[in-house]
């Protein structure tokens, strides 16, 4: 979790923005926004857990009783209003808002499931007006601090480690989720938690997100390994290719063609690029080798509290990468029945040269066999 000053911040703006919309009541239930604003990770589920933040005011969150005391722990908001199981919590909600006979201007998150806000209307009466706090909260999550980066920082190392052992243990014969599981079980052992972890042998590769299997390791295979972790609620994303024994002269040439599509990318990122442009720079390196077709997804995405979040590099897209923009490069060739190679590593925009936050050699890794 961040330091308390941090969420205070990010608070006040939106207490301020609630000010000058002249809106009465926002509500968040848990979402990548209500983390972003109370550092609390967690999903939605059926009972109601919920931020409410007036202009003016402290934020309170509504929770089950019996929760309490473990959210507690990871924020730094203090007043929470707690709901007994037989008790309807946007009772609470409709005292919070006070006399709607006027009507009252309500702010959302637009992940906010919609039966929550059916219940929030019938509760307080209805809405004079309602608005979305999703384009302010999602402009203010595009430049990471400091203290974000290196929260990414640390689950690059994780990985790291994970993805070199993976790749050390691998043998003929273990299938895709087995050699997952080598993943996993060493980021737990780090004490961090994964998110992901796609191994993909062979003409499995050649699928952009296939899911591991029991396809077993064979002699000559592509081993693509994507996997990520999180630390202090933001994550990492990194991919690697391998191949069973000494890799083949079409291998070689296409891991060549994208690893210089993306190192090519990586180094000219600056603050005012587009990120449509950035995508054009791989994607023109991969066209004038022959492959244009079989580079089939964006350059990039984002990356945070969510895996994929803005920005996005990808054709047409004119928003101008800005100094402390967290974001992907993963250029990748797939054909179709044979195999795919994807190099795939994030960087933080920053003023003179990119910043990358992922750590493992991007060398086509000869496995041993």
């Amino acid at each position: 979790m961040l330091g308390d000053n941090i969420y205070r911040r990010r608070m006040k703006q939106v207490i301020d923005f609630l000010g000058q919309q002249r809106v009465d009541l926002a509500i968040l239930t848990p979402s990548p926004a209500f983390q972003y604003l109370t550092g609390i990770r967690r999903g939605m589920m059926e009972r109601l857990i919920a931020l409410l933040i007036e202009p003016d005011k402290s934020p309170k969150v509504v929770a089950p009783e019996f929760e309490v005391s473990s959210l507690s722990e990871h924020t730094w908001v203090e007043k929470f209003i707690p709901w007994a199981e037989d008790e309807n919590p946007y009772d609470a909600i409709a005292e919070i808002a006070g006399d709607s006979r006027n009507g009252l201007s309500f702010a959302f998150d637009e992940l906010l499931p919609l039966g929550v806000y059916w219940k929030v209307e019938k509760a307080v009466g209805g809405f004079k007006k309602t608005s979305s706090l999703t384009p302010l909260i999602d402009k203010m999550r595009l430049i990471k601090g400091e203290e974000e980066i290196d929260f990414m920082r640390k689950a690059g190392q994780i990985v790291d480690v994970a993805v070199r052992k993976a790749y050390s243990e691998v043998t003929l014969g273990m299938t895709e989720l087995e050699m997952q599981q080598i993943v996993h079980t060493e980021i737990a052992r780090q004490e961090s938690q994964a998110t992901f972890a796609a191994v993909q042998f062979g003409e499995h590769s050649a699928l952009p997100h296939a899911s591991p299997s029991g396809r077993k390791l064979k002699k000559g295979d592509i081993v693509l390994l994507d996997c990520g972790c999180v630390v202090g609620g933001y994550h990492t994303d990194m991919t690697r290719v391998g191949v069973a024994g000494p890799p083949s002269e079409e291998q070689r040439r296409i891991h060549s063609v994208v690893l210089k599509a993306q190192q090519t990318s990586i180094e000219q990122i600056r603050p005012g690029s587009p990120c449509g442009t950035m995508d054009g720079v791989a994607r023109k390196i991969i066209e004038e080798a022959g492959y244009g077709e079989f580079f089939t997804h964006r350059l990039g995405h984002g990356i945070g509290i969510q895996v994929h979040e803005p920005p996005y590099l990808v054709r047409g897209n004119a928003m101008e990468l800005r100094s402390g923009m967290t974001h992907s490069v993963e250029p990748g060739v797939y054909l179709d029945t044979k195999f795919g190679i994807r190099i795939e590593d994030l960087v933080c925009v920053r003023e003179d040269a990119a910043e990358v936050l992922t750590y493992t050699p991007r060398d086509l890794i000869v496995i041993d066999i």
